[in-house]
């Protein structure tokens, strides 16, 4: 998702101001010209911006307007009636695709998607002064920015990060704290040394069509019998036995069980863009109820991937 541009290297000087100036108006100008690509009369010879094309457009947009210029940003809802977008539609899209970023990169890719999500939180934090149209993504960007603070960074990554804290005079509002926190801390940099990409404990879970069948607006038993086969065993970092089973019952309540000696040591687990929460009596037990979700949104999450963090570093999925 990130672009890399001629505006994001070298670094300026975060005390020049004249440096930083000089480096927003290259930005500007090239949402410009990318915004000039959007309002070009489509043919047969020419290619169509696509939906990803313009999120992108617009989370860099966010970008600029959270640092003080707000005139590309404000020209969204015109550019997405004209071609055609459902932008509520495309940015939970792209918040599940980011979130799996975080979850199974490392190094530059894992840099970069930090990057993304907090272009998200800027998008957050001007959209409801600027143009309040998209009240309704709130929650598919609260997940996706969620999941970046919860990243440990390695090398690679911190140097991505930290390039953007210096290079971008984004205002504490819409700031990541991962992006904000200095480097020397011992606990990121501590953290930073056991980041490893997430392991696939179980194979991608592959939802088959006959899956979205329903039984009087409840999961079928074929459903039920698919979503509770997922299951998948690791060890930690840290050499903590993890053990992770999936159930969904008749009333479309989730599960998660983690077992073994990684029990207390479960930072965060998730289903798909859904965090889940520890029941407070139960150790190793996370749920969520998704009964009042649309069907859409049912299907979305029930297909994503169970995602676990532990407190050592450890990151996998099944």
């Amino acid at each position: 998702m990130t672009k890399h541009s001629t505006s994001d290297s070298p670094t300026p000087d975060p005390n020049d101001s004249a440096a930083t100036a000089a480096m927003l108006a290259d930005f500007r100008h090239e949402l410009d010209a990318e915004s000039a690509w959007f309002e070009q009369p489509v043919d047969s010879s020419a290619e169509a911006p696509e939906p990803r094309d313009f999120i992108g457009w617009l989370l860099r947009a966010a970008r600029l307007a959270a640092c003080g210029d707000p005139v590309p940003f404000q020209a969204w809802p015109r550019l997405a009636t004209k071609l055609g977008i459902r932008v509520a539609d495309a940015i939970a899209e792209t918040a599940e695709a980011g979130i799996a970023v975080l979850d199974e990169s490392s190094g530059i890719p894992l840099g970069e998607g930090i990057g993304d999500a907090e272009d998200a939180s800027c998008l957050m934090a001007v959209e409801g002064e600027l143009t309040g149209l998209l009240q309704d993504s709130a929650a598919w960007v609260r997940l996706w920015t969620m999941a970046a603070e919860e990243i440990p960074l390695d090398d690679l990554a911190f140097e991505i990060v930290e390039h953007r804290r210096l290079t971008w005079p984004i205002p504490s509002a819409a700031r990541l704290a991962i992006v904000a926190t200095p480097l020397h801390e011992i606990d990121f940099l501590t953290a930073a040394k056991v980041t490893t990409p997430a392991v696939r404990l179980a194979p991608v879970f592959d939802s088959a069509p006959e899956l979205a069948h329903f039984d009087g607006g409840r999961p079928s038993p074929r459903m039920l019998d698919r979503f509770n086969s997922r299951h998948g065993r690791g060890v930690t970092p840290s050499g903590l036995d993890l053990e992770v089973r999936a159930v969904l019952d008749e009333w479309w309540g989730v599960f998660i069980r983690i077992e073994g000696t990684a029990v207390k040591a479960t930072r965060h687990v998730r289903l798909g863009t859904l965090a889940l929460k520890e029941v407070a009596d139960q150790p190793g037990l996370w749920t969520a109820a998704i009964d009042r979700m649309p069907l859409e949104a049912i299907l979305r999450i029930l297909n994503g991937d169970i995602a676990v963090r532990t407190d050592d570093g450890g990151r996998f999925l099944v």
